[in-house]
Order: structure tokens, then sequence, then C-alpha cells
């Protein structure tokens, strides 16, 4: 069903993820597995990254968004070109990713391979020229529309370029946006300085108009000897403007700043005004401690190689996402599509709002019921707690096999009340309309002992699907589907069962529920063709289902599960 558009300007909205404002002004990657997650750094340095000459070694020079309000994308690009280098350390500072194919697919939405982001749409002409933010910009990411090298859609296209060819949303990208943690600048500064010294940078936003601040204050920094730039605004005033903080110190002096600051301390930005790197307000300058223009939100972007999985499960192809419910639990059912068998090796969770969130996340194979998220196979539990507001990849101990064409679930259990997964909103405005789609099946959130199907609620509420996605790999091979379970002698206590061999099979699950349509537990495993279950009560009925497995590596491969058959003790 179609969610139909919420008629308010992305400004005035109560969310502040929806409310966020659209700032503006004026080579090949070698990749490699990498790793994920927040850091506790060691002892937090009173200076970092302070040298011009240091960054300049270590990573890519500055770059010029031109005439164009894309800021946003170049601060995105430059966090994941940081992230990339320091954090996963696979690349250098060589790498230079697409801003163009950012900023053209942060406003118009692709349908992903798998067919879950149906009919969820954003689109605008004007795409180079409205502005834009971090939220809207790691929304397209975190879908893996992008990156992509620059050679691929150099920014010098942008006059020509009209509409992209949709290999270039999914079928070019060498980087996947896997984590993005936000962060409170006024409140959380040494917390930000620890994930800069594990990803290279932090995006944020401030006030850039001159009315208030002064640009290209010079000053002499007594740490290099270098001529900076400075820049305080001493008045509160809206942000129009993404930079990257890839540095800082404490002790930078007040007297360094035209209008003098209330203290000591400064942080060092990286600016996207200029394509010659140089201490100048253009690519790298000094921003007070004090600056009253810097917004709140800071941003940590974490990547992975676009190699890191096969397939991304998701629904929540729209742009704008708030928290729409506290329940604690909710959950998305998905159909394997992307191959014969697959392997789920980890899911991901959106909790924009909410920080240090206790959660448990248990997988369901075997769906019976789809309107039940529970109503499969237990087949994995992973429990955890979140750092800081964002959205998290949370890897499963162990993979979990999937047969093309069965369903799944992923039902997420929030330790807290008040919190809630992030859900999909429609919005207008005057410069763009996005639209969220949800279809029955898919998005559920558990409340009063049932579960409540989101495409019952989202056309009052103007919402659609949850932000709740799985990741799988294709496990190489399959397994055949065991045929008919015959039913053996049964006794009091006792029933026996057998089938046909299935080719390549190591061994057998056996799993047993009380009803045809109830939930089926493991009750063994075994390398035979038949299996004699001694554990029930006399004069009751069961019923049985089984599946074959193979072994690949360290994981197991498994079949779909037989049609039931039923057993009656004496």
């Amino acid at each position: 069903m179609y969610v139909s558009l919420a008629k308010e300007y992305i400004g005035e909205t109560m969310n502040r993820f929806i409310s966020r404002v659209l700032v503006s002004t004026v080579t090949t990657v070698m990749l490699a597995s990498a790793s994920i997650g927040t850091t506790e750094a060691a002892t937090i340095p009173s200076a970092y990254q302070y040298s011009l000459d240091e960054l300049q070694q270590k990573y890519p020079g500055t770059r010029t968004q031109g005439k164009y309000n894309t800021c946003w994308a170049f601060s995105a690009v430059g966090l994941a070109e940081f992230d990339l280098i320091h954090d996963d350390k696979i690349a250098n500072k060589n790498i230079d990713l697409s801003e163009l194919q950012l900023s053209y697919y942060t406003y118009h939405n692709e349908e992903d391979p798998l067919g879950g982001t149906y009919e969820d749409m954003l689109n605008t002409y004007r795409y180079l020229e409205i502005g834009g933010n971090l939220s809207l910009c790691t929304r397209a990411l975190l879908q893996w529309q992008g990156l992509i090298p620059e050679e691929k859609l150099p920014y010098n296209k942008a006059d020509s370029l009209q509409i992209l060819d949709k290999s270039y949303a999914f079928n070019k990208d060498v980087a996947h946006l896997q984590n993005v943690y936000i962060l409170n600048i006024h409140k959380q500064a040494q917390a930000i300085k620890k994930e800069i010294m594990k990803h290279g940078a932090a995006g944020i936003s401030f006030h850039a108009g001159n009315r208030h601040g002064e640009y290209d204050t010079k000053a002499v920094y007594g740490r290099t000897g270098e001529t900076v730039a400075t820049y305080y605004c001493p008045v509160s005033d809206s942000a129009d403007h993404a930079v990257n903080i890839v540095g800082w110190d404490d002790d930078f002096p007040a007297e360094n700043f035209k209008t003098r600051p209330a203290g000591n301390g400064a942080w060092l930005v990286r600016n996207s005004w200029s394509d010659q790197t140089g201490n100048d307000i253009k690519s790298y300058f000094w921003l007070s401690y004090y600056d009253k223009g810097i917004e709140d939100d800071a941003w940590i972007l974490d990547f992975e190689p676009a190699d890191n999985y096969d397939f991304n499960y998701q629904y929540d192809g729209c742009s704008v996402v708030s928290k729409s419910w506290t329940t604690p639990v909710s959950a998305n059912v998905f159909q394997t599509k992307g191959a014969a068998n697959e392997q789920l090796r980890a899911v991901s969770i959106a909790l924009n709002e909410d920080e240090n969130v206790p959660y448990t996340i248990k997988i369901y194979t075997n769906i019976a019921k789809r309107s039940n998220p529970r109503s499969g196979i237990l087949a994995a539990t992973v429990k955890g707690k979140t750092t800081y507001e964002g959205n998290y990849t949370i890897p499963l101990k162990k993979a979990v096999s999937l047969p093309k064409g069965t369903y799944y679930s992923v039902v997420v259990e929030l330790g807290r009340s008040d919190a809630g997964i992030d859900i999909e909103r429609s919005t207008a405005n005057s410069h763009f309309a996005s639209s969220a789609y949800i279809d029955y099946n898919q998005s559920f959130v558990y409340k009063n002992g049932v579960w409540v199907d989101l495409a019952d609620a989202g056309a009052i509420h103007q919402t659609g699907n949850l932000c709740i996605k799985a990741f799988t790999d294709k496990s190489g091979t399959s397994i055949g589907k065991v045929g008919t379970v015959k039913n053996g002698r049964t006794t009091k206590n006792s029933a026996k069962l057998n089938w046909a061999e299935v080719s390549g099979a190591k061994g057998y699950e056996v799993y047993r529920a009380t009803s045809k349509k109830g939930t089926y537990k493991k009750i063994a495993t075994t390398a035979n063709t038949f299996y004699q279950d001694t554990t029930l009560a006399s004069k009751h009925t069961y019923y049985y289902k089984v599946r074959a497995y193979k072994t690949k590596g360290k994981n197991n491969v498994t079949g779909t599960l037989s049609s039931p058959v039923k057993m009656r003790t004496k």
C-alpha cells in the first residue's frame, strides 16, 4: 500500500531527523576485509592530527564543490575516505570517491536488486542546488547506493548530467556504509575525539555565513610555526555548511581569533571550497570550541569494502526516518531470493534517537505464518548494547543457512520501554517529495500480546517499514529437500519415522511441534535416514519435519523442511 505524503515542510516537523537543516554553501580503490564497531581509544591527547604536513602525507587533498550546494556530499565522501584509510587500512591517500554519484542518489531512489525498496521514491531535478545533510545522504549509503570511484563519475560532469543509469547505484560500488554513530558535540566532545582517533574524521554542520564570524583570519600556530586560518562565530545562528573535523588542539590560543572566544581550544576542520590544499578557510582552518553556530550533531561513518556481504535485505528505502513507535519488540520478515542457499551473517538496526540501548536479536527461519514473525525455528540469538544514537550492524556468532524461497524473520527485543527502532516516513516540501511504500507481512511491532502489521498503521501515521536489515552471503552450494517422511510404529511414549536419503547430505535435522502450523523445535540431529523419538506422552498427537544438511567450510548448509507428518502415541 502507498503511504500518502505528509504535507509538511522538512524544517517544521516534530522529529529532529526530519527537520535537519539542508546545509549548503557555495583512482581505483584496493579494498580488503574490514572491522566494525566503536572503540575505546587510548588516553586522548590534548592535540591530534594538527599538522597540515601530516594530513597531506596521509590523506587525500581537499576538493572543491564549485558552484553547487553539495558540501554535505563532500563531507560524507571525506568521512568515507578517511575511514577506509585510517580505520580499515585498505586505502591510501590516492583514494578518490565520487561526490557526484552520492549527490545524485541521495535525491534519486533506485529499487534495490532484491526488490525490497519497491516504490520508496524520492526524486528532484535540482539535487545539486537544494542542499542536503548527512542524515539524508547516509540513508542512501545504508541502502548501498554507493560509493564508486571518482573516475567512473567525475564531478566535472555535473553540468551535463541529468539522469544516471541504474548501474551506477548498485553495480560499481567499492565501499558500503555499515555503521553510523551520532554524537552531541557540545556534550560528548571527548567521545567524538575517541571516534576521530578510530575513524579519522567526524562530520559536522556550522553557520558559515560571514555576517557574524570572521573568515580567513590569520594566526601563527605555535605547535607547527605555520600561518593558519581561524574562524569563530560569536552569535548563535542556524547551520548552513557541512565540513569534517580531522583534528584538534585543546590549547589553541583564544587570541588567535579576531573576536576572542571564551577560552582556548579549537577543532581542525577540512573544508570543500578548494582543491588547492592549504592553511586557509577554503581547505583547512581552525574552528573554536566555543563557536556558537555549530549544530549539535557530529557524525561518525564506518565503512566496509563492498564485498563484505553479497545481499542486503531491506525495506526502508525512504530518505527520511524517525522513531514513531516506542515498543521494545519489533520485527521484519524477509524471503530468501538471492541464491539457491544463503548464509545470514549480520543484521542492522537503526536507533537514531536512542543511545545506550540493550538489545536481543533473534533470527527465526522457515516462518510458517508470515503474519507471525516468531512462527518459525529459532536459529540464532545475539545480545549487546548500543553506545551512541545511530545505525548498528550486528554480526551473528554463527551464520544461519537460508534456502531460497523460505521466509525468515529478524526479531529485535530492546531492553528499554522508551526506545524504538526507526521507521521510514513520507515527507514533502518545496524542494522534494519522499514517499514510503509498505506491504503486508513485512514490518511488525508487538503490542499487547499480538503482532501488529505496520501496513495497517502506516496510512494513519504516515509511516512505512522498520529500519531493520539483514546481510547474507551466497553459500556456494545447496542441498536437496527431504522427500516424504513416513510414520512408522508408535508406542505409548515413542514414535519412529523414516525418509529417503538425500544426495550429498552429511546428516538430517528432526523438528517437532504439537500442532500442524505450530512452532517446530529441533529435537535431534542424525546421520541416519530414520529416527525414533522416545520422549513423548501417551495418547498425544505430534507433527514432525525433517531437513538435510551438509557442511562447507565451517558453515552448515541446510535444505528446506519436509512437509509435516502426523503421529499419535498409544
